[in-house]
């Protein structure tokens, strides 16, 4: 079970390309013009601050969980070099003390749990970039 309290105030949130077949069963969706492409996004609220999928406490209630929530608290940051820095946010009310999943293993490799999401994350990573040439597909069409 999804802990959403950290989406509770997102009324969207951006989707990529590969997930849109799924997302699309549970989730409205709708294409954002942003500057001059549009991206896809799965719409949580009627109002800005709303988000209709997150319980009073803090549980996700739909059958979907789009991928961007699925990693948090982590995330994956470029770093000054071209690679990438899986980053965590300390804020979140899901990590610290008080959790019994270390990130670590005994022997210094990453936990199952951390590999998992860091699996997670690279491939909505890799995913991103098909998607504004989905989307522009889509509008040469005019589809959107």
């Amino acid at each position: 079970m999804l802990r959403a309290r950290f989406a509770a105030g997102e009324a969207s949130v951006p989707l990529v390309a590969q997930e849109l077949a799924k997302a699309c069963h549970s989730l409205p969706i709708a294409f954002i013009r942003q500057q001059d492409y549009f991206t896809p996004a799965a719409v949580q609220g009627l109002q800005p601050g709303q988000n209709l999928f997150v319980a009073p406490d803090g549980r996700w209630l739909g059958p979907y969980i789009p991928a961007a929530y699925r990693g948090y608290p982590f995330a994956l940051l470029p770093a000054d070099t071209d690679q990438l820095v899986l980053c965590v946010d300390l804020d979140s009310a899901l990590i610290g003390d008080q959790h019994e999943q270390p990130f670590f293993t005994d022997t210094g490799d990453p936990a199952q749990r951390i590999k998992d999401v860091l699996d997670v994350l690279q491939q909505l990573h890799q995913n991103r970039p098909h998607t504004p040439r989905l989307c522009a597909a889509l509008e040469a069409e005019q589809l959107i």
